[in-house]
């Protein structure tokens, strides 16, 4: 999951990029922390890169206030975790405006923070995962949790939704795989051009997939031992 970290302070932000670091090793969870020391870096990064899992943020920055990039960060993706992390508590009450939160008041502590992490885990590992991907100079943010299987036809690839909708980028599915497989989420790859969200699938037999919704998809025969030994992990 992607994590942004902002405090005008370098040596908060890596301190908190550390502590999510060696937590991510120790939780065995794929965390990227992307650290700024401005709200205004945040929202670019936001607008180029795509959503964040979760948000560590200081209350008090220069430019733009901590509060008020939370909350237009919230008006995007109202799922997004949030945790401020200040030494004034005088602006505990403004913090409402974006609740739910967590607040972390300094110093900040490796424990303080892995408190945090874990309860960001509880609400995010599955539910709020998304993945980002650009068409026509725009950028979209999707539920991988939403996802039933990517297909390609050579560069284009579908996305296909639970709720039936469907939507196209372009890139190798090769390409795609490998990306994927740093997120949380398990995708599993049944034939050439199938890319297939494993907790998805319904039913399985050594050539096809049944996935929910009831959409058959075949296995390729170089696939089927792959598949196979998925479904003896099960």
């Amino acid at each position: 999951m992607r994590i942004a970290v902002c405090d005008d302070v370098p040596v908060y932000v890596e301190q908190l990029k550390r502590y999510i670091e060696r937590w991510s090793a120790m939780r065995g969870v794929k965390a990227r922390p992307a650290v700024f020391q401005s709200g205004e870096e945040v929202l670019f990064d936001l607008e180029t890169e795509g959503d964040f899992a979760a948000v560590f943020m200081d209350v008090r920055l220069y430019g733009m206030d901590g509060m008020e990039v939370a909350a237009r960060i919230r008006e995007q993706n109202p799922r997004v975790s949030i945790v401020f992390i200040s030494q004034y508590r005088e602006f505990f009450h403004d913090m409402f405006r974006v609740y739910p939160f967590q607040y972390i008041e300094k110093p900040i502590t490796q424990q303080k923070v892995y408190e945090a992490l874990d309860k960001i885990l509880d609400e995010q590992r599955f539910s709020y995962e998304s993945f980002s991907f650009r068409y026509n100079r725009k950028t979209y943010n999707i539920s991988l949790c939403q996802v039933l299987y990517f297909v390609s036809d050579r560069r284009r690839i579908r996305i296909i939704m639970e709720d039936g909708r469907e939507m196209i980028f372009y890139e190798k599915l090769d390409e795609l795989e490998k990306k994927l497989s740093a997120y949380n989420h398990h995708f599993l790859r049944i034939h050439q051009s199938y890319l297939v969200n494993e907790r998805q699938i319904e039913e399985f037999s050594p050539d096809q997939v049944k996935m929910r919704g009831g959409k058959m998809l075949s296995v390729s025969r170089e696939k089927r031992s792959r598949v196979r030994q998925f479904c003896m992990g099960l």
